[in-house]
């Protein structure tokens, strides 16, 4: 089922995530919005945080949304929600933590490090498009943001 909204730009989505098929499946379930979302992928904090410095090829303006695992290598999800929140340039993009855990202090400390909202992955692909269909009800169509 497509969903069309066409009064809205695309939505530019930084999406931080280190298993390929974790970042597959999110692009895919993202595809039944219209229009598509436009991603951008890196595979670590590391990489995330030179694309939102500008420091890699094709870096665009900043994103309307990072999307971003907690567990990574070189940098996790915790550094860079904590350098993206700590970061006057960056700190109103809102950060959505998509993680598989439900560990009750991954997610207190998500909070406390400013995350907009913290969602577990989900095991199967009808329930990431449960999930896409939340992302964009509220944040398509009810928040403003800021970019």
């Amino acid at each position: 089922m497509s969903l069309r909204f066409p009064a809205h730009p695309p939505l530019q989505i930084l999406l931080v995530e280190d298993n390929q098929d974790d970042a597959f499946l999110t692009q895919e379930a993202f595809r039944s919005l219209e229009p598509v979302p436009q991603f951008m992928v890196c595979t670590d904090g590391v990489e995330a945080m030179e694309y939102l410095h500008g420091r890699v090829e094709g870096a665009q303006p900043l994103p309307d949304i990072i999307l971003m695992d907690l567990n990574m290598p070189r940098m996790d999800g915790f550094g860079l929600l904590e350098h993206v929140k700590h970061d006057p340039s960056l700190r109103a993009v809102p950060v959505l933590v998509f993680s598989t855990s439900n560990s009750r202090s991954d997610i207190r400390r998500s909070y406390q490090n400013y995350a907009n909202s913290y969602i577990c992955k989900p095991r199967l692909f009808s329930e990431y498009e449960t999930v896409v269909e939340a992302v964009r009800s509220f944040w398509m169509q009810t928040a403003s943001l800021p970019t």
